[in-house]
């Protein structure tokens, strides 16, 4: 097509297809959307690929895992502890029952308990149970006599064979405490021993053997323990004996020094001493009586018996005399023989007084001596009772002493008849509530709980995974992504047709497949583009932020579309550096020499492709194309193509590289910034964004794979329309290839990217 032909002017564009556009955004930075549920299925819908790899592969190699693994019986035998005197069956437990049970929970987990039923069982030798080499154990102990630094002096090898079996019996020790698990159930007093084993029958019989060492060591121990308690008991005694007649002999040897008849003098001297002033007093009323009695004299006689019979018969006689006298006179012989009788009478009398009252003065002198020795007793007593006091003090203390020893003497001897009287017989306090029977599956490893653990691990850690690459994954691959950063709209998303170019150029695709998914998105472009601009001659500078976007692709295909609804396109390459369109006329003739000066525009060979749109090529490689930019030419030649046709899109080069780009968006209507799907990194677009002054007209999201973008879920137009085969090419529909298609696009899409980073560097 030449400058010549005749200008069409464009018409509205009244095509109707899907639309790959995003609305109108805010300014960049905004977020717009939030992480929901539909999000998270999304994600595992794209990344169902690895979450699948991940779980097979983890099934495979659990699978694997548990076929090598050597099954292993697991036997539980079950106990109650009963304390002594006490009732499990009570609502609570107090805390000597409690911490008696929790004892008995260790004590079957004790490594001595494992030494006594490893050697009982004869588990030293069981392969099992058995460390594999006791020649590794020598050899170990040589490398260790190389490391430190001792003296020549070598051990006893007697002392070292018997280190070497006491290590051994430990390992074994060790390894049937691994296999060894005692739990309390619950809070009540059963507990529950399980031993596992590679050998069922070994593993019951092990459970039950450390239950019954247990039961046997307890009885034993009981038992052992009630003779050393009776004969520490007896011992005791013997010495309490000879402490109680030792402190006996002292307090006896005591009370004979100091003539001591008790250990409490003060209170028989007390006794005494008032016995002995009752009858000081009594003394001294007899005294008194006798003294009044002996000063009376003849009246005191009168209480003679005596005398009193002498005188009643000195009366009667008397009497007699007179009446004798009075019948036969003074003469007569009766009245003589009484008057004799009289006369006898009164000597005696007189004789009876006398005596009476010389007894009377003796006893009164002896009243007076008796109560003079009383008087003296009592002094006597009351001195001895002090002293006596005074000399009890030691003699309480050694009484004192000798009875506590007697009372504990008492004491140990009704323990120990006790104890002697209680059988020998001992009743443990533990007991079988069931013993461990031969198991009939292995309890480890269970396949099915396994694998279905394993399902679950590795469905989780594909998820995780999934999400971290999704998250790790940052480059554009939809028109949120661009809203959310860049705040610009996605005017369209072009499908791949890479594997296109290599037969023919891509744009060539808008016209020999128009109802191709490409033909429509770049039909769809085209509108949006109009839409915005309205009538007029259309400037239009398609750019990307790096090399390898398929800029030039997008704008030769834009160009193509335009000129089959009837609009006059050019596409002039501005890629200086590195042309991408290349023309058919002479190399040296283009736009390099229309800016250097050298051809007018007339003379630059307008290369016209197919019957639709015109290019114009780069010409010679400049030495200084950013000087050629700036060339006052340039938007001479803009101006005069705005003139000749309704759309002018100018190539630039990519924005991050160089600045041609904003140069020439100054001479444009709209700007398109053309982003690799999966390939442009959100932080180039950020930049190459903030490098413009002028506004960006929207996006192009060049390359998408639209199965994998179906596939992937990300919610918009792509991922609804994709299955709507009926209005595209059927050789479009998924892509339009077969698996193999597909891998040997990827193939050469990786060498062309390859070669064209090895040739950008």
């Amino acid at each position: 097509m030449s400058s010549g032909n005749a200008i069409m002017m464009p018409s509205s564009l009244t095509h109707e297809g899907p639309v790959f556009v995003a609305s109108r955004a805010p300014q960049p930075g905004t977020q717009t959307g939030y992480f929901g549920v539909g999000d998270f299925f999304r994600i595992l819908r794209r990344r169902w690929i690895l979450i699948a790899t991940m779980t097979s592969v983890g099934m495979l190699a659990t699978t694997a895992v548990l076929v090598n693994i050597t099954p292993m019986y697991s036997s539980t035998a079950t106990v109650v502890v009963q304390p002594r005197n006490t009732d499990l069956a009570a609502a609570e437990l107090n805390p000597n029952q409690e911490t008696l049970i929790e004892t008995k929970v260790q004590m079957l987990h004790s490594r001595q308990l494992a030494r006594q039923v490893a050697t009982t069982l004869n588990l030293d030798d069981d392969p099992e149970f058995s460390p594999p080499s006791r020649q590794r154990h020598a050899i170990m102990s040589w490398f260790r006599s190389l490391l430190m630094s001792q003296p020549e002096v070598q051990p006893n090898p007697a002392l070292r064979a018997r280190e070497a079996e006491r290590l051994h019996t430990e390992a074994v020790a060790d390894r049937l405490l691994d296999r060894v698990d005692v739990a309390r159930v619950g809070k009540s007093g059963t507990i529950k021993l399980t031993v596992s084993s590679e050998d069922p029958e070994k593993a019951a019989l092990i459970a039950n053997q450390m239950i019954q060492t247990h039961i046997q060591d307890e009885i034993s121990g009981g038992q052992q323990s009630r003779q050393e308690e009776i004969q520490a008991l007896t011992d005791q005694v013997m010495q309490v004996r000879a402490q109680m007649q030792q402190a006996d002999g002292a307090a006896a040897s005591y009370r004979a020094r100091n003539g001591l008849l008790a250990s409490t003098p003060e209170t028989s001297g007390a006794v005494q001493l008032a016995q002995s002033t009752g009858l000081l007093a009594q003394t001294q009323a007899d005294r008194a009586f006798d003294t009044r009695r002996a000063q009376a004299g003849g009246a005191s006689a009168m209480t003679s018996p005596l005398l009193t019979e002498l005188r009643q018969q000195e009366a009667v006689l008397a009497r007699r005399a007179s009446e004798l006298s009075a019948i036969y006179g003074s003469a007569h012989p009766d009245v003589l023989k009484v008057q004799a009788e009289l006369a006898t009478i009164a000597p005696r009398m007189a004789r009876e007084a006398g005596r009476v009252q010389a007894e009377m003065l003796t006893q009164a002198a002896a009243s007076e001596a008796r109560s003079g020795a009383v008087d003296a007793s009592i002094n006597n007593i009351r001195s001895q009772a002090l002293s006596s006091s005074v000399q009890a003090v030691p003699l309480k203390a050694l009484e004192r002493k000798a009875d506590a020893i007697n009372a504990l003497y008492l004491s140990l001897v009704g323990t120990l008849n006790a104890k002697l009287a209680v059988p020998a017989q001992f009743d443990p306090d533990m007991s079988f509530i069931s013993r461990a029977s031969l198991p009939s599956i292995p309890g480890y490893p269970i396949p099915q709980r396994i694998l279905a653990v394993a399902l679950l691990a590795f469905l989780l850690l594909g998820v995780i995974v999934a999400f971290i690459v999704d998250t790790m994954d940052t480059t554009i691959r939809t028109a949120a992504q661009v809203r959310r950063l860049l705040g610009i709209p996605t005017l369209a998303m072009v499908p791949d047709m890479s594997h296109e170019s290599d037969l023919a150029p891509v744009h060539g695709l808008v016209e020999s497949k128009p109802r191709s998914r490409f033909a429509e998105a770049m039909r769809n472009l085209l509108i949006e583009l109009e839409t915005r601009h309205g009538s007029g001659s259309h400037v239009v500078v398609v750019t990307s932020p790096l090399d390898g976007e398929g800029k030039s692709t997008i704008a030769t295909s834009l160009a193509a579309a335009a000129a089959i609804v009837g609009r006059r396109a050019v596409v002039v390459d501005f890629d200086l550096r590195r042309p991408n369109i290349v023309a058919d006329g002479p190399k040296t003739t283009g736009v390099v020499s229309y800016l250097s000066g050298k051809a007018g525009l007339e003379d630059l060979p307008i290369i016209q492709q197919g019957s639709h749109f015109a290019t114009i090529a780069v010409g010679d490689i400049p030495v200084d194309p950013g000087a050629l930019i700036a060339s006052p030419r340039l938007p001479m030649m803009v101006d005069t193509l705005r003139e000749h046709y309704d759309f002018v899109i100018l190539n630039a080069p990519p924005i991050l590289p160089v600045r041609d780009a904003k140069t020439l968006t100054e001479y444009a209507d709209s700007t398109l910034l053309v982003l690799r799907w999966g390939y442009t990194n959100p932080e180039a677009a950020r930049i190459a964004m903030e490098m413009f002054e002028r506004p960006i007209a929207g996006a192009v999201i060049n390359m998408v794979d639209y199965p994998a973008h179906a596939r992937r879920r990300y919610g918009d137009a792509i991922h609804h329309i994709t299955n709507l085969t009926e209005y595209y090419d059927q050789d479009d529909v998924g892509g339009g290839l077969t698996w193999v298609d597909r891998m040997r696009r990827k193939w050469r899409r990786s060498r062309r990217n390859l070669a064209e980073n090895l040739h950008f560097n």
